[in-house]
């Protein structure tokens, strides 16, 4: 009988993980990559193609919050991008 239940249990849990898989693995949308380089841009920078690679690192989903990605932010401040506008535009990202 408890041998039934640990199947049991051990099947929902791989069920549980492989409906999980796609949420996890999903990756950013494209329209999110353009609306942070767009805010960039209205901001009176060039949104060239490292704007764009540094914009491709999607917000974070804290699941209360989001939060930019630091990888974003570092990629704008690199290109000199000052920070009041970096981590808006990458809140949009």
């Amino acid at each position: 009988m408890f041998r039934r239940v640990k199947i049991a249990a051990a099947s929902a849990g791989v069920v549980a993980v492989a409906g999980m898989l796609p949420i996890l693995a999903a990756s950013p949308a494209s329209a999110t990559q353009s609306a942070c380089t767009n805010y960039v841009a209205t901001h009176g920078y060039f949104a060239g193609p490292k704007v764009k690679a540094a914009c491709s690192h999607g917000v974070i989903d804290m699941g209360v919050s989001k939060v930019p990605n630091p990888l974003c932010i570092t990629g704008l401040a690199s290109l000199n991008v000052a920070s009041a506008v970096s981590v808006p535009a990458c809140k949009r990202a």
